[in-house]
């Protein structure tokens, strides 16, 4: 899919998937990475009903950093928010484990609604690179199509138009904040499915300290200079 057609997409419908973005092998391995060191981690996990949510990813697994900056999402990302923008969450793994539970509907909007910290114009892109397939099966990401334009939190747990975004691995699911969504139930008996999740704002919101885990200082240190522009806000002091 050409960029100009994904901004169409993204625009109009709240989400577009952009395929064959990562190889397959390299996208197994980061699955791999990941998985072995969830499995062992209790600090900066987030865990119900068999999803499992790792902030601050980057740390553990620097070699996420060229996800970060593939040339064709930053594109995307300036398309939607200009060319001065953050990458603010340090890289999130979304892993859906056999058997998991779907996620609760929501959107960016109701962070809004509770706080000054996000004015109502801004907007938020969140991407997630596919590191496995995406299947209705498997814990897809749901997404109601066209919700964001409601400018409102979902007011109700389930809409006839909700629909899973499924994809190959390797592919990136990019979508505004403010669209309604929620991680699929995974009903199968032997798939998981893993996401690595970054969320691109624009660099005049305000982020409270300690949201997410800060970038170590070292490893920051030997990021590229386009990565230490987009981590300059979470990074250690």
């Amino acid at each position: 899919m050409e960029l100009k057609e994904a901004k169409r997409q993204l625009d109009e419908q709240g989400y577009c998937i952009l395929e064959h973005q990562l190889d397959p092998d390299e996208a197994g391995h980061l699955d791999a990475q990941a998985r072995s060191f969830m499995e062992h981690q209790n600090e900066h996990i987030w865990s119900t009903n068999g999803y499992l949510s790792l902030e601050g990813a980057l740390n553990p697994i620097p070699e996420l950093a060229p996800l970060c900056t593939h040339p064709t999402i930053l594109e995307l990302v300036e398309m939607v928010l200009g060319d001065n923008f953050i990458l603010a969450n340090n890289v999130a793994m979304k892993w859906c484990k056999p058997g998991a539970k779907a996620g609760g509907l929501h959107s960016a909007w109701a962070a809004r609604e509770r706080s000054h910290t996000f004015v109502d114009y801004s907007i938020d892109l969140q991407v997630f690179w596919m590191l496995t397939d995406f299947t209705a099966e498997n814990g897809a990401t749901m997404v109601v199509p066209f919700s964001h334009h409601s400018r409102r939190s979902p007011s109700q747990e389930r809409y006839p138009q909700e629909i899973p975004v499924v994809g190959k691995k390797g592919s990136v699911l990019a979508f505004y904040d403010t669209l309604w969504h929620r991680s699929g139930a995974n009903t199968s008996n032997d798939q998981h499915r893993m996401a690595a999740n970054m969320l691109y704002l624009p660099s005049y919101i305000y982020i409270h300290t300690g949201q997410w885990p800060p970038m170590k200082r070292e490893l920051y240190n030997q990021f590229s200079t386009r990565l230490q522009e987009l981590l300059s806000r979470s990074v250690e002091a």
